[in-house]
């Protein structure tokens, strides 16, 4: 990743060793916490982490606008134009701090960096999801013929002490080591309905509700049982449809164990060996922490030599000894090295302004590159020989595929 006014590369930050263990979990990142602690509780922020998928930051754009518009549609436009009105405000609003953060780095425009395809997509599941809140009539606060029909708004009731009623509230519960902010909750007669939105589908190609949603709604339930004890508690997911989670004794206990394992791993004011938190898989292809996870570190260069008939085998990131240690090949910007699995890789693109003070011995790192050859080859991917660095980053800016300078890569590092 390259530094912007600085004219050089960076040195490679070295590899997570010990985080400190959270005083809280969230219920919105449980699944990721459980598939992966580390990347959930490494402790780095800013500039310290990789810029961001521009996938996940669309996602979060279209779950934006959802939550905007279940609060209520304005008067007198049809819904087409009042979700796109309030999309095209997000996505302004989320450039620009984009842009402020992390400039250069390709994700602005937005509907250039996730694709035509995915942005279309996006923007149709949009769509989707306002006619289908204004046949079931969901204009304001998400009530309606397909909504709990007692479920009164929290200002017409005398609420209790603890649980705190409404859109967006915090909620801590310390005793549980959970703080979260679930999207709305709301006081029926005898019961307590928590309701959290989705921009898209809450169901599988099964039919089943995808596990990361459910953890979370229940996460809620237990906390808010913990609050008021005795309170009955009805869980909601409202997406393209709205669906209703079951909350039973059964699951009440599942997840209590489970929550539990977490508790035990990440003790309260401990500190955790990062190598023991670092779970890497498929889900690396997105994380922000990668190169400063041991774990990735390790088990990338074994992909590398992998193959699969389904799926690319592992992030298009690359690192090793320089073969040319004076930087690019004279005109043509192809920068040789041997790589951590002792291969030999090429990256095109590399100025050669920006590899002008590396020296004999040390290691160039590339993360977020783009594959210089065809994927799959004959039904086959493989981790690719021949990357070429985003244009962003040639002209210098902090982007999406990052360039490092560091030591010489050791068994300690990879």
């Amino acid at each position: 990743m390259t530094t912007p006014g600085r004219g050089r590369l960076p040195l490679l930050p070295p590899a997570l060793t010990a985080v400190p263990a959270p005083p809280t979990f969230s219920p919105s990142t449980f699944a990721a916490l459980v598939r992966c602690p580390l990347s959930q509780v490494h402790g780095l922020k800013g500039t310290e982490l990789l810029a961001p998928d521009a996938a996940a930051i669309f996602g979060t754009i279209l779950h934006e606008t959802v939550t905007r518009l279940s609060w209520g549609f304005p008067t007198g436009v049809t819904e087409d134009a009042a979700a796109l009105a309030e999309f095209d405000r997000v996505v302004a609003e989320t450039e620009a701090s984009v842009q402020r953060e992390w400039p250069g780095a390709g994700l602005v425009p937005l509907r250039t960096a996730v694709g035509r395809t995915v942005w279309r997509r996006g923007r149709a599941r949009l769509l989707k999801w306002a006619g289908e809140a204004e046949a079931a009539g969901t204009r304001a606060g998400g009530r309606g013929a397909s909504s709990p029909a007692d479920v009164r708004h929290p200002s017409a009731l005398v609420a209790t002490r603890e649980i705190p009623y409404g859109r967006e509230q915090s909620v801590r519960v310390p005793s549980l080591r959970l703080s979260g902010r679930p999207d709305l909750i709301e006081r029926g007669t005898d019961v307590v309905h928590v309701t959290d939105l989705k921009s898209g589908a809450v169901t599988d190609e099964d039919g089943d509700i995808r596990s990361a949603h459910v953890d979370q709604l229940r996460l809620y339930a237990l906390m808010l049982e913990e609050i008021e004890p005795g309170v009955r508690v009805r869980l909601w997911l409202h997406g393209a449809e709205r669906v209703e989670v079951p909350w039973t004794d059964r699951d009440r206990a599942e997840l209590r164990e489970r929550l539990g394992h977490l508790v035990d791993l990440l003790p309260r004011g401990g500190s955790v060996r990062a190598e023991a938190l670092a779970k890497p898989g498929r889900h690396c292809r997105a994380c922000r922490i990668r190169h400063r996870c041991p774990g990735y570190r390790k088990e990338a260069p074994v992909w590398w030599r992998a193959t699969s008939s389904l799926h690319p085998v592992a992030p298009f990131d690359i690192w090793g000894t320089p073969v040319a240690p004076d930087g690019p090949t004279p005109g043509t910007g192809r920068f040789a090295l041997r790589d951590a699995a002792g291969r030999s890789v090429l990256v095109a693109g590399v100025p050669e302004a920006l590899a002008g003070s590396l020296e004999r011995g040390e290691s160039i790192w590339f993360f977020g590159l783009q594959p210089a050859e065809t994927l799959p080859l004959h039904g086959e991917y493989n981790h690719p020989r021949n990357f070429r660095l985003a244009e962003s980053e040639k002209r210098g800016g902090t982007g999406t595929s990052a360039v490092f300078r560091g030591l010489p890569v050791s068994e300690e590092h990879v």
